[in-house]
């Protein structure tokens, strides 16, 4: 079964995520990811650069903040949180947000 493409803007100026046409009300720290993965769709980014990328190079909390907020995210846009198809684990890397941009 082939999943079709999602469409992903997010306007960073109101901190709106809009996945499909529905639009998703953000928190800071959800702001702060989305932006990090929206930046580069499509891509696998580590756990250790969203850390510091999201948290700040002082951080020295371990990864569950990190996985808390994922599945806050995942709670808002995926279907099926058991089987995310647009915020998906990268299995020893990290997490890949999955996409188009839309416009």
């Amino acid at each position: 079964m082939t999943v079709a493409p999602h469409a992903i803007r997010f306007e960073t100026a109101t901190g709106t995520l809009h996945v499909d046409g529905r639009s998703i009300q953000l928190t800071g720290m959800e702001k702060r990811m989305i932006a990090l993965f929206v930046e580069r769709l499509g891509e696998a980014i580590a756990h250790q650069e969203i850390r510091t990328k999201v948290w700040g190079e002082s951080w020295t909390g371990g990864d569950e903040a990190l996985r808390v907020t994922v599945n806050r995210l995942r709670r808002k846009f995926e279907g099926n949180q058991r089987k995310p198809e647009i915020l998906v684990s990268v299995r020893g890397i990290g997490y890949r947000m999955m996409g188009y941009r839309a416009t």
